[in-house]
């Protein structure tokens, strides 16, 4: 009887999420044949369809007039808005047309202070109406698009209002060098804007290309501006590149398939009924390890998305960030993530620094270096969480992300130098970092999927919180002894995540040189 109710229930709600979807159902016949809902298929489609006409823009269009690349991504990003989203695809033009005339109307000095609030009541009230009128199985719909044209908007609206009121940042040397770094004398034309607002390359799931780039990259400025070298008298090409970026995404993709089944984290929502099997009889561990493999099938999802989009990006010859020591062309500046440096991270720091790269930029440029240093990190997780929407699960998992990131950062500097003297000591520290990491990430982020308080609250409350309580007792260590050298005070400071990601310095320096501290999603 329960297994026919709950089947009953999932039809009805299937139906409910068929006729909510506005986007094409032309092939609804391949999402049944399949077994993948119409928005993914759809997704699936608007993107292998983006790699494909990508490569036009480094073949017949590569010496085409600016103004007609400028069209070429409109009007593709315009379609492929429409074929996914159907008639909400309109949000995706009243959000930077409103921006815009803001852009025109207001004073520079706060312009961009206006703009982000604008930017996010907009997006807030969509993320409302998601909550209230969507059922969960929806899992594409007009907000991750807006999501990504409010980083957009916002970070060219601070980069004019950088540039256009010098006289209020030159006692910031940050900003003073981000200025000449990204010189925009003026408001972009209506072509401009919404072109970059709406370029179909990272209008679906971003990451975030910031306008001094993109326009790099339309007017052809020798490779996103990077002066060629004696290791190559001619533009690299990203076919190896993208090879490698869509057989990652092609990868993750197969292992979502392959456990999503086994290891739904909707079981865990079992926590909130003291009958079921998972309060009566999974041990605090098991239960450990099975978040774990259920987040690692949510995070395949991210991975093939993202992975997916840079491919797209350097197709089109976006992304491009210089050579290396042996003179390899590198394709990492568009890089959302990190996939390696996120598994395998010795510490929440640089696994965070590695999530989600672009974001942790525009965080840095709109609200990190904003304001007084006091609760930068505070505001940084709190814009982000608002980013995201309103669901509960996304508070807990940023309240606890804020709370590991400070206190891991107070332990390691403690800590760490005890294990400096020998290779041995070394070794057990970053065996014991990468294990306790892998535990605070998968505890911290499982409210993140699961979203809604009560199931959120039952599975912390199944480990009695005890993350917390350790992270809150972690502030409480005393201060790192003088005694320590400068070497290891600097090994604190500096992230790992930032040795093999400079472009998180060097492609968003829209928002200046930054100091390495902030590496937030």
């Amino acid at each position: 009887m329960k297994i026919q109710l709950r089947s009953f229930q999932h039809s009805r709600m299937s139906a409910m999420y068929y006729d909510s979807y506005d986007g094409s159902k032309i092939f609804v016949f391949l999402s049944n044949k399949i077994g993948l809902p119409i928005d993914l298929v759809n997704f699936l489609i608007s993107q292998i369809a983006a790699l494909c006409l990508a490569r036009l823009f480094r073949k017949p269009l590569r010496l085409a007039s600016p103004e007609f690349r400028h069209f070429v991504c409109l009007a593709i990003g315009l379609l492929m808005g429409y074929f996914c989203f159907g008639k909400q695809a309109v949000h995706l033009s009243v959000l930077p047309m409103l921006n815009y005339i803001l852009m025109k109307m207001l004073p520079h000095h706060f312009m961009g202070n206006v703009i982000l609030t604008t930017s996010m009541l907009y997006l807030s009230c969509i993320h409302v109406h998601r909550q209230l009128y969507h059922t969960s199985d929806y899992t594409l719909d007009i907000t991750g698009p807006l999501m990504v044209i409010t980083q957009r908007v916002t970070s060219l609206a601070y980069l004019l209002q950088d540039n256009l009121v010098r006289h209020e940042i030159n006692s910031n040397n940050n900003m003073k060098n981000h200025v000449q770094a990204a010189k925009v004398d003026k408001i972009p034309s209506p072509l401009e804007y919404f072109a970059y607002t709406l370029a179909f390359q990272t209008l679906m799931c971003g990451p975030v290309v910031f306008y001094s780039d993109y326009i790099k990259f339309i007017e052809g400025a020798r490779v996103d501006g990077i002066t060629k070298d004696k290791w190559s008298q001619s533009e690299p090409s990203p076919r190896r590149a993208v090879s490698y970026k869509v057989g990652g995404s092609v990868a993750a993709a197969v292992l979502y398939l392959a456990l999503a089944k086994k290891y739904p984290l909707t079981v865990l929502e079992e926590l909130t009924d003291p009958t079921s099997e998972v309060s009566r009889s999974w041990s605090a561990l098991y239960l450990l390890w099975y978040a774990y493999l259920s987040t690692l099938v949510v995070r395949c999802k991210y991975y093939h998305a993202w992975l997916l989009s840079e491919a797209i990006c350097n197709n089109c010859g976006m992304g491009f960030n210089g050579y290396d020591a042996n003179g390899t062309p590198k394709w990492d500046k568009m890089s959302n993530i990190d996939v390696f440096g996120f598994e395998f991270a010795q510490n929440f720091r640089e696994a965070v620094g590695s999530w989600n790269k672009n974001t942790n930029a525009w965080l840095r440029g709109v609200a990190y270096e904003r304001g007084g240093r006091r609760l930068r990190t505070a505001r940084v997780y709190a814009l982000s969480a608002l980013w995201h929407g309103f669901h509960p699960g996304y508070y807990l998992t940023f309240f606890a992300g804020g709370l590991f990131t400070v206190a891991s950062k107070k332990m390691r500097a403690v800590v760490r130098p005890m294990f400096l003297e020998s290779r041995p000591k070394k070794l057990f520290y970053d065996t014991l970092t990468f294990v306790t990491t892998r535990i605070a990430m998968t505890y911290a982020t499982v409210p993140f999927i699961l979203l809604h308080l009560t199931p959120s609250l039952a599975f912390y409350g199944k480990f009695y919180y005890s993350l917390h309580f350790i992270a809150l007792g972690a502030l409480l260590l005393p201060s790192k002894s003088k005694g320590f050298s400068n070497n290891t005070t600097n090994l604190e400071l500096q992230p790992t995540s930032l040795k093999g990601n400079k472009d998180m310095l060097s492609s968003n320096d829209n928002f200046g040189k930054g100091n390495g501290k902030l590496k937030v999603s």
